[in-house]
């Protein structure tokens, strides 16, 4: 009898759970619970859903974003005197590209700085701001050198090797 007894307690405890949990999840707005299709329940809320298809119809939209690419190289410089340090490469270099790669290989301290500065082709969207605007900018002439231009890494001087522009 204490055994049966000792079952039909663990019965009543199980199903008072659950009606817990069932009404812990009815106290919730319907776009905080998983949604549910006839007896099935999806581990998903609306909002989630909402979400998952905004972010796809963003990078969706993103992958087929502006045609536009550049090529370019840079020299990235921190601290106080990078702003002059950088004005004086600038003068320097004149428009040689051959002594622009050749200081990026000294003093750049990006990773690029090794080869040159070269970051290769890119699109829009794909540097910091500043540094986009700088190489999109038709007014910056592609075959010179530009800057110096700050950003959150430093301060970088560009070298526009070849820019694609389409509207």
């Amino acid at each position: 009898m204490t055994s049966l007894s000792c079952a039909s307690f663990a019965m009543l405890l199980l199903a008072a759970a659950a009606n817990e949990m069932r009404a812990r999840d009815q106290a919730k707005p319907f776009y905080l619970r998983d949604i549910q299709i006839g007896d099935i329940t999806l581990p998903i809320t609306p909002v989630t859903a909402i979400i998952m298809f905004i972010s796809l119809v963003l990078v969706l939209r993103g992958s087929r974003g502006s045609k536009s690419t550049v090529t370019a190289s840079h020299i990235l410089l921190d601290g106080e005197k990078a702003k002059d340090k950088l004005n004086a490469m600038k003068n320097e270099i004149k428009q040689d590209y051959n002594k622009f790669m050749a200081l990026a290989k000294q003093h750049s301290k990006c990773p690029s700085g090794k080869s040159g500065g070269k970051l290769g082709v890119f699109r829009p969207g794909q540097m910091v701001p500043p540094f986009d605007k700088a190489v999109f900018d038709k007014h910056n002439e592609v075959g010179r050198c530009v800057g110096p231009i700050q950003t959150n890494f430093g301060w970088h001087l560009i070298w526009i090797e070849d820019r694609h522009l389409v509207d």
